[in-house]
């Protein structure tokens, strides 16, 4: 009796373990999918960057590897939605304009058709 009491406990332990490893990894694949526009030239930071407009009119300011951006960047006038896959934790500033918009370290953004 004692022995399926410490299996069952065990295997509750296990399967919170694997939930909570999940969760992890679904938190470091985390995508925003917005209308592409270039930061500077809309007002909201200084000089000119990749920035996606989502859904719920939240402004995302991206930041990542040259390489990663600038194959997206000349795209950003064609007024297409992008997806991008995020590398790093979103941090909330205000723009020149005094609105909020965040600011992101992306890994990948890819081009909706």
């Amino acid at each position: 009796m004692k022995a399926m009491k410490w299996s069952v406990l065990l295997l509750a332990v296990v399967v919170v373990l694997a939930l909570g490893a999940h969760q992890l990894l679904a938190a470091d694949a985390k995508t925003i999918t917005g209308t592409a526009s270039c930061g500077g030239c809309t007002g909201v930071v200084k000089g000119c960057c990749l920035m996606l407009t989502d859904s719920d009119g939240a402004r995302w300011v991206l930041r990542g590897k040259k390489d990663v951006l600038d194959s997206s960047f000349g795209d950003r006038k064609s007024g297409k939605t992008m997806t991008a896959t995020l590398a790093g934790k979103p941090v909330t500033k205000k723009g020149k304009d005094g609105k909020e918009y965040k600011e992101v370290k992306v890994s990948e953004v890819k081009e909706n058709s």
